[in-house]
């Protein structure tokens, strides 16, 4: 593996991105002001964070990015991201690790959920300490982002814009990448304090609002009890976490649009559209059915699916409810909420608005089509953000390949987990959530499960988050070049 280590100690943008990575390390630090009584986990921190500054200088080179190519070709931006979301696990699985919080696979496992923003917990959450309860959150916050959109407010590098994309990124806000990633974050940071304000405001404590307002708007739905947002049992609460997962849910493109007044614009975006009439059908779907089967009151009823449509689709996966007491038939359209999942370009995860509502148009425009005379000339198209997109094959061939991919993905999963003696039922609830990084968990995910549960369920959350492709081709590049090597000796 010695050509990897070569390749990236050639790169100064995934250096400094490693003493980055130590600094977030050192943030939770700060909580030992209010919470002086957790100084006792302060070297927790401190030890993988210097280790992980120290392992960036060392990769410090002003060699030219040109040599970075040579090793993986087309594909050295997919192998870098998901190099250092890799790094980025492991790394922020130590301070549970060092701690003794929990064991390695159980603390890498919190780490993968808190970075991919999944929410899916090992922990006991009554018995965390303040400084790793926030640690956390932030962890949730930072991923939300992205690693690489991160250190490009901070610094920029030539292969900057090619792994911007490849982490997830598909918007470029403003002429500029830098430009781009900074109004991102303007937009994000400046969300999250209106959020920890109006949490305060209707009554929340200072830290829990802090947390859930990270935990919400990253859509990674992390709890700070078992019981997650239903123990405040406050409907003002309720509302704001819903618009926190919608504004996380959304298009950073279309937040942009918003944030300027170009409201027209934003309504004409099929993806939003389409999220609206998800919204209508799956809202009264899950409420009536609630009604016929445990709640008889019609506006708790509608409270607690409003809440728990929105959580799904929004893969942030707070539930103010307890799944296991929920029929069948109410779960199966959580469970295809969570399959379709968020905006493309926002920190939600699943195949995405803008991929199924491309099927749905060109499914319909087909129908249509076999009705037209032979000679007209038209074409499906859908709204976006830069305009009217026509549906060409090839745009029709990617969203096929990747929603096909992703199911088979997804229910290769769901058989492996029934080989863990999981009822099918809970094996299909649990992996749409770590696949499309949800975090709603109906009991299979919980403090004593087995390794070998927890490992299928990280595959599939950081699948979920690079979007398969990018972990596929990056797997396939390392592989053929790895085993290309030996065979040359």
């Amino acid at each position: 593996m010695k050509f990897i280590y070569n390749y990236l100690k050639d790169m100064d943008f995934v250096s400094k991105l490693l003493i980055l990575l130590g600094i977030v390390l050192l943030v939770p630090l700060l909580m030992l002001i209010p919470y002086p009584e957790d100084y006792i986990y302060a070297s927790n921190f401190i030890i993988p964070a210097l280790a992980s500054m120290v392992i960036g200088v060392l990769f410090r080179s002003k060699k030219s990015g040109e040599y970075q190519s040579k090793f993986f070709g087309r594909n050295h931006e997919s192998v870098v991201v998901v190099g250092i979301w890799l790094y980025a696990f492991v790394l922020g699985a130590m301070p549970f690790f060092l701690s003794g919080q929990l064991d390695f696979v159980n603390a890498l496992f919190e780490a993968v959920s808190g970075w991919t923003t999944s929410g899916l917990s090992v922990m006991y959450l009554e018995e965390v300490p303040r400084i790793f309860m926030f640690y956390r959150g932030f962890m949730q916050f930072c991923g939300g982002l992205g690693f690489v959109l991160l250190m490009l407010v901070f610094a920029s590098g030539g292969s900057a814009m090619e792994l911007f994309s490849a982490e997830g990124h598909p918007d470029k806000l403003e002429p500029n990448l830098r430009s781009t990633a900074k109004t991102m974050m303007y937009i994000y940071v400046g969300s999250n304090i209106i959020g920890v304000i109006l949490y305060i405001i209707f009554g929340m404590p200072w830290f829990d609002a802090i947390f859930h307002s990270m935990a919400s708007l990253s859509t990674g739905g992390f709890g700070m009890t078992s019981a997650s947002l239903a123990a405040y049992d406050s409907l003002p609460i309720e509302i704001i976490t819903i618009v926190l997962m919608i504004i996380g849910a959304t298009n950073f493109a279309i937040l942009a649009l918003l944030i300027k007044g170009k409201f027209k614009n934003v309504f004409r975006i099929g993806e939003m559209r389409f999220f609206t009439v998800l919204l209508i059908i799956g809202i009264p779907l899950v409420a009536f059915t609630g009604i016929a089967g445990l709640y008889t009151n019609l506006g708790e009823s509608f409270r607690i699916a409003f809440f728990q449509v929105v959580s799904g689709l929004s893969t942030t996966g707070f539930a103010t409810v307890d799944f296991n007491t929920w029929e069948p038939n109410m779960l199966l359209i959580v469970i295809i909420s969570m399959i379709i999942g968020g905006g493309a370009g926002s920190t939600a995860g699943g195949i995405k608005y803008t991929r199924i509502y491309a099927l749905y148009k060109s499914f319909v425009f087909n129908v249509r089509k076999k009705f037209m005379p032979e000679r007209t000339v038209n074409e499906a198209y859908i709204h976006k953000t830069e305009g009217k997109v026509y549906l060409s094959n090839g745009i029709m061939e990617e969203v096929g390949r990747f929603t096909f991919v992703y199911m088979v993905i997804y229910f290769i999963g769901v058989i492996m987990l029934t080989f863990a003696d999981i009822p099918l039922d809970k094996a299909m609830f649990e992996f749409a959530s770590a696949l499309g990084t949800v975090g709603l968990s109906i009991g299979v995910t919980a403090p004593g499960t087995s390794n070998y549960v927890l490992i299928i369920e990280m595959i599939g959350m950081l699948l979920g988050r690079l979007e398969i492709f990018i972990v596929l081709v990056s797997v396939v590049a390392v592989i053929s070049k790895t085993f290309g090597k030996i065979f040359k000796r």
